[in-house]
């Protein structure tokens, strides 16, 4: 029975009730009270099952709003939780943007070290055929000496290895070094300075594969001073020493030149 319709049966029955004097005029006095009674009774009952109405009513509207709020409350810590995971995630991007910064500030600074070390670690190089190692910076030193040397001028060559065989005395670049110093001096037409320089070559690195050479530019440097008995000494060394030598073969066509010419003249 809905509400409106137990409404409208209590008010009938209050009706009935107010009119129930004059009803009883019409009916016997125990009849009339019957019926008063009768409808007391019914009208207790009624209000005994619209209470119990309104009691289901009140606990479902209570249950209704338990579960709203219920809800409500599950939304607003599912928006809270929301809002925690993007500013977790937030705090992880830039976490892992600062370990990216940081690891390529690390791999930086490593090939920096890396860098500077290998400015300083000894090199594998092989000078005249023969294996050596010497620094980075003995290196550049002496390529850039023999540079100058290619580029013809001559006279900043000899600075450049003289002041590489002071600054490394035990470089293995030394014998290559001194012989160039001669053979600078020599293309400068200092026909004195180049036979002391590559002379003093010869006797010190007896066994250099670039001997050969300095004896020929020490005999050459000899025949243009005039001196052609220390001239022919050399080429005649040469080719006692390397005569399988490119440079003995020219040693020989020098010390031929340097022969006299056969005296020409008519018998008598």
């Amino acid at each position: 029975m809905s509400v409106s319709r137990t409404v409208c049966s209590l008010a009938t029955i209050s009706l009935l009730l107010v009119s129930a004097p004059s009803f009883a005029q019409i009916l016997s006095d125990s009849e009339a009270r019957r019926a008063i009674l009768d409808l007391r009774a019914r009208v207790d009952e009624m209000q005994q099952g619209m209470l119990k109405r309104v009691d289901d009513l009140s606990a479902r509207i209570e249950r209704l709003e338990q579960t709203t709020r219920g809800q409500l409350e599950l939304q607003n810590q599912i928006q809270s939780m929301r809002q925690e995971l993007a500013s977790l995630r937030g705090a992880i991007e830039v976490q892992n943007n600062e370990l990216a910064q940081a690891q390529k500030s690390q791999k930086d600074f490593a090939n920096q070290i890396d860098n500077r070390v290998k400015r300083f670690e000894p090199v594998a190089v092989t000078i005249d055929g023969k294996p050596a190692t010497v620094d980075v910076t003995e290196r550049k030193a002496y390529d850039s000496a023999l540079a100058v040397f290619r580029s013809g001028d001559f006279r900043a060559a000899q600075t450049a290895f003289s002041q590489f065989v002071l600054a490394y005395p035990q470089s293995a670049y030394g014998p290559a070094a001194q012989y160039w110093i001669g053979s600078s001096q020599y293309a400068q037409k200092d026909n004195k300075g180049a036979i002391a320089s590559l002379q003093s070559f010869v006797q010190k690195y007896p066994d250099n594969p670039r001997v050969p050479e300095a004896l020929l530019v020490v005999g050459t440097a000899l025949a243009e001073t005039g001196d052609r008995k220390g001239a022919a000494d050399s080429f005649k060394a040469l080719n006692q020493q390397f005569p399988e030598s490119p440079a003995a073969a020219t040693a020989r066509e020098r010390l031929a030149a340097l022969a006299p010419a056969p005296a020409t003249g008519t018998k008598r």
